[in-house]
C-alpha cells in the first residue's frame, strides 16, 4: 500500500545536535517501506540554528526548513505547521532524540491498524527510561494530577514522539487554536490527547526506550505557570460535551 508519511522536528537553538540529528532521523526513515518527507519546525531560534537548517534543507529535497520570527512558543507553531504536510500520516518528535528511534517503526505501523493517534508512553511496564529522580517525580505527579482532573486513562501525557492520522491533527489543531498568550505552554500535548478522547478518537500509548536528554522543557515553576490556563481550559470543557474515553 503506497503511503507518505510527514515529519516534523520542532527545534529552538539546537546548533550542536541539529545537523547530526537530522542525518540519524533520514537513516531510520530510508528503511521504512514509505515515502516520507521532513520539515524542520524553527521556533524562532536566535543561534545557528536557521543557518544550519537552511543549509540541510538544500542538500535534500524531501527536508524542508520553516522558520518562525515569534517564539519560542514551544508548539504552537508547530502545530500550525502541520498544515504543510502532504503524507496521510503526520509524525513530530522532539530533535533531543530522547526517544530512541528504533520506537519509529511501531509508532507508524499502529496508525496503519486503523488508531488515529498513536503516542510514545515512558510509563507503561515494557518501557525503558532513564530519568533524574526529581524529573521523574515531577512528571509522575503532573501525570497524575491530569488523569484526575480530565478523567483520562492515559499514562504520559507530556512524550513528545507520536503519529496522527493527517486528518485528525488537522481538526484537532483547528479546534485548538493558536495561543497567541503563549501561556499553554507545556500543556499543549495534554490539550491535544484531552481534546482527542473529548473527540471520541481512537488513541494507542506505546512503550518506548527513553534517555533524559538533560534539557527537557518540564519543570515545577513551568508546571505551576500553566494551572491558571488549565483551570479555564476545564471550565471550557464543561460547557461542552464530557470526555468519551475510547483509550485502548
Amino acid at each position: 500500500m503506497y503511503m507518505k508519511i510527514s515529519v516534523f522536528i520542532p527545534i529552538f537553538n539546537e546548533q550542536q545536535v541539529l545537523e547530526r540529528d537530522i542525518e540519524l532521523i533520514v537513516y531510520v526513515l530510508n528503511k521504512l517501506p514509505a515515502e516520507y518527507e521532513i520539515f524542520v519546525v524553527d521556533d524562532a531560534s536566535t543561534d545557528n540554528s536557521t543557518i544550519i537548517g537552511e543549509k540541510i534543507s538544500k542538500s535534500d529535497k524531501r527536508i524542508t526548513h520553516l522558520r518562525y520570527e515569534i517564539g519560542p512558543t514551544r508548539r504552537e507553531n508547530l502545530a500550525q505547521s502541520f498544515q504543510k504536510a502532504t503524507g496521510e500520516i503526520i509524525v513530530f518528535m522532539d530533535i533531543d532524540l530522547a526517544t530512541n528511534l528504533a520506537n519509529v517503526p511501531n509508532l507508524i505501523e499502529e496508525v496503519t491498524k486503523g488508531y488515529d493517534i498513536v503516542t510514545g508512553s515512558r510509563y507503561l511496564p515494557e518501557s525503558r527510561t532513564k530519568r533524574r529522580l526529581f524529573r521523574l517525580i515531577i512528571s509522575k505527579l503532573y501525570n497524575v494530577f491530569i488523569r484526575c482532573y480530565f478523567k483520562t486513562r492515559i499514562k504520559d501525557h507530556e512524550c513528545g514522539f507520536k503519529a496522527f492520522k493527517s486528518d485528525v491533527i488537522l481538526t484537532l489543531v483547528a479546534e485548538m487554536g493558536y495561543d497567541k498568550t503563549l501561556r499553554r505552554g507545556v500543556f499543549w500535548d495534554t490539550e491535544l490527547l484531552v481534546r482527542a478522547l473529548r473527540n471520541g478518537y481512537r488513541i494507542k500509548e506505546i512503550p518506548i526506550t527513553w534517555s533524559d536528554p538533560g534539557t527537557s522543557a518540564l519543570s515545577f515553576r513551568r508546571e505551576v505557570r500553566t494551572l491558571p490556563y488549565i483551570f479555564k481550559f476545564k471550565r471550557r470543557l464543561k460547557k461542552e460535551r464530557g470526555l468519551k474515553i475510547v483509550l485502548q
